[in-house]
């Protein structure tokens, strides 16, 4: 049997990830810029983008978020021993249903809530 601290840990991992997708067939968005691009609001995005993309650290490529909503994720450095890397950038998009901000890869049809984020429609 679960002990009582595993049965919270369980409840808050299955309340997060309740939360952290929807599809957009539930919700109609439209392309967002962020209303202050606080370091606490590029945080939130950071950690949402290493959730999704199970890494431990992501690299964001330069953008101007209060003005422009695509987001870049830049492939990591090749090591020493490689040579040139295949890896590509990849590209999300920050988006509103008119209350909340979510991240949505591009062609994708998968929302990511950002909790805390406050945008608005572009």
């Amino acid at each position: 049997m679960p002990s009582r601290s595993q049965r919270s840990a369980l409840m808050v991992a299955l309340a997060l990830g309740s939360a952290a997708c929807q599809t957009t067939a539930q919700i109609p968005v439209r392309a967002a810029v962020l209303l202050n691009d606080s370091q606490q609001a590029i945080m939130a995005i950071q950690s949402t983008l290493e959730a999704v993309l199970q890494q431990g650290r992501v690299n964001l490529g330069p953008s101007e978020l209060t003005r422009d909503s695509v987001i870049t994720v830049l492939p990591p450095a090749p090591s020493p021993y490689e040579g040139n890397s295949p890896a590509m950038p990849r590209y999300f998009e920050l988006v509103t249903d008119g209350k909340q901000c979510f991240l949505r890869e591009r062609d994708a049809r998968e929302l990511h809530a950002l909790p805390g984020v406050n945008c608005r429609a572009q």
